[in-house]
């Protein structure tokens, strides 16, 4: 029965395939988060306006854009901040959002050039580790990266 419904679905119009398999199979966004550090070992956090707590500078996908396009568009929208140095060091798979997020690391050869859109983030700053109330997405992305050193993570976050 297997084997039938593969032949039958092989055969289909690809828009009818790509029906299938939307409706059939769970759908993810994506959004890429960058750790940018500079050499005193303070990195750069931002404060949104849509959610609480300070973070990295991050954002979703936009359609057919890759996550290291994303991220680079991203960091330079919400800092001001250029990079052409930028590592992808993890994936954080996200269930209770239905995300998947690709953590960037860059570094910075001209850390005062910061500034806030002020649309999506209200201030930029250079922190020392604690010295902002990091909400929980970043504080795992700098725990995934810094201590576990793990290139894939299953977030535990919103169970």
């Amino acid at each position: 029965m297997h084997a039938f419904k593969l032949f039958i679905y092989r055969h289909l119009p690809k828009a009818l395939q790509l029906l299938i398999r939307r409706t059939l199979f769970p759908t993810y966004l994506v959004a890429a988060k960058v750790y940018v550090t500079r050499e005193d070992g303070r990195f750069l956090a931002v404060n949104t306006t849509y959610n609480t707590g300070w973070d990295l500078p991050s954002g979703h996908c936009d359609r057919c854009e890759s996550p290291t396009d994303a991220a680079a568009r991203e960091l330079w929208e919400e800092t001001g901040i250029v990079v052409n140095d930028l590592t992808q060091r993890a994936v954080i798979f996200q269930p209770a959002s239905a995300t998947v997020q690709v953590i960037f690391t860059a570094g910075t050869t001209d850390p005062d050039s910061i500034r806030a859109d002020n649309i999506e983030v209200s201030e930029v700053r250079w922190v020392k580790d604690g010295e902002v109330a990091l909400n929980p997405y970043a504080l795992e992305a700098i725990k995934v990266i810094d201590k576990h050193k793990a290139h894939y993570w299953v977030s535990d976050l919103g169970h």
